[in-house]
């Protein structure tokens, strides 16, 4: 069965999903949650033309008066190249999409330098006035942390608002994945961690095309560091958000400890210092964005518990914004379950904010470590920031 993008978005579907999986309660907040690319009851298996039953790995930019999507379909989590990003256009705030292209992950044929490799975690960037994304190209193995994949960070570089974009091109040593680029003061800056997961170090690149390795953010191996979200404050003060999966016994995120390292940087950033740890809570796949200032992240939420859940959640960090110590709290949970989060975040308007990410079967609830197996759908939702309850902490 072949479906395309636009099948995928059906208002009546969309609507019966919301109306059974979402009671937002007091969550007013919220919106109105929907599916937007239906991947549950997909039975597509060339994943490199059309849209399969795995979808994840989400970003959003708003670009040239227009609000882009990005995410990857595949069969499932496991690493290979029948996989691919889809690129798409929403000129209405997020009411509807289009989808303007589709970047294969590479293969021996199309690229004989590469291989054979899967394709995920995109997030956009613009050059030179251009919209750019980077991405991650990975040897189809499984080993544990990714040891042994050769990650290559790789850019691609659009000159028509999306439609067609360049030849995926390594902008990182290998072995290196980048998280999500910002841009501070025109300066191009993203976080990477290494294969098997051992430090983070920060990136930085004048134009966004040249990649310079810095400071070491986070180096201790044994507390597996790995996706960090950077956020900049506005003295210019860089904070690093280090997930951290911990021993072998807490990789799931359903026994032991759950933390997050919290570090810090002033300019240049040549050096880090990480005095703080959030206890309770990793947030994987985080992204972060301000609002009002007030500062938000959207990341997974995971549960102590042998059933190994998962929930995408909405929080905030309160505190002291510029260097620490900082407070964490959660706002409340978006819907979701099973293999869920690595979200998007647009401004909409001055009012509200455009939030997409990728859930599993919510009926059924399964845990992680089998529904990263199984089919996923991306949600979106459209946040009313005058509803958010008060700042929950000072």
């Amino acid at each position: 069965m072949r479906v395309s993008f636009a099948a995928t978005v059906v208002a009546g579907v969309s609507v019966a999903i919301s109306a059974a999986c979402t009671d937002n309660g007091a969550q007013t907040w919220l919106g109105h949650p929907q599916v937007l690319v239906q991947g549950l009851g997909v039975l597509e298996d060339n994943c490199r033309d059309y849209i399969c039953r795995h979808n994840e790995n989400t970003d959003l930019t708003t670009y040239d008066g227009a609000i882009y999507l990005v995410h990857r379909t595949a069969l499932s989590q496991i690493l290979g190249p029948n996989s691919a990003l889809r690129v798409s256009r929403s000129t209405d705030g997020g009411k509807s999409f289009t989808t303007l292209a589709i970047v294969k992950a590479p293969t021996a044929d199309t690229y004989p330098a590469l291989g054979d490799r899967d394709l995920r975690d995109p997030s956009f960037d613009v050059i030179d006035g251009k919209l750019a994304m980077k991405a991650l190209v990975r040897l189809p193995k499984s080993t544990p942390r990714d040891s042994d994949v050769d990650t290559i960070t790789v850019g691609t570089v659009s000159s028509d608002g999306g439609t067609t974009w360049s030849s995926l091109a390594p902008i990182a040593p290998a072995t290196w994945s980048f998280w999500r680029i910002k841009v501070h003061d025109g300066v191009h800056y993203s976080a990477a961690y290494e294969d098997g997961d051992k430090s983070v170090k920060l990136f930085s690149s004048p134009d966004g095309k040249t990649w310079t390795a810095g400071a070491q953010i986070y180096g201790v191996a044994e507390d597996t560091p790995l996706e960090t979200e950077l956020v900049f404050m506005p003295s210019g003060r860089m904070l690093a958000l280090v997930r951290v999966d911990g021993s072998d016994d807490e990789l799931l995120g359903n026994v032991g400890r759950l933390r997050t390292i919290v570090c810090w940087a002033q300019p240049p950033y040549t050096s880090f210092a990480c005095p703080q740890t959030f206890d309770g809570q990793r947030l994987d796949g985080p992204v972060a964005f301000f609002h009002d200032d007030r500062l938000f992240v959207v990341a997974r939420k995971h549960f102590i518990e042998p059933q190994d859940r998962k929930r995408t959640s909405l929080f905030e960090l309160g505190g002291e914004l510029e260097g620490g110590p900082l407070t964490i709290a959660e706002i409340g949970e978006l819907p979701s379950a099973g293999d869920t989060a690595y979200a998007g975040v647009a401004d909409v308007d001055p009012d509200h904010v455009l939030v997409t990410w990728y859930s599993s079967s919510i009926s059924k609830d399964g845990p992680w470590a089998r529904e990263i197996l199984e089919a996923s759908d991306i949600w979106q939702t459209t946040l009313d920031m005058r509803r958010l309850p008060p700042p929950l902490m000072k």
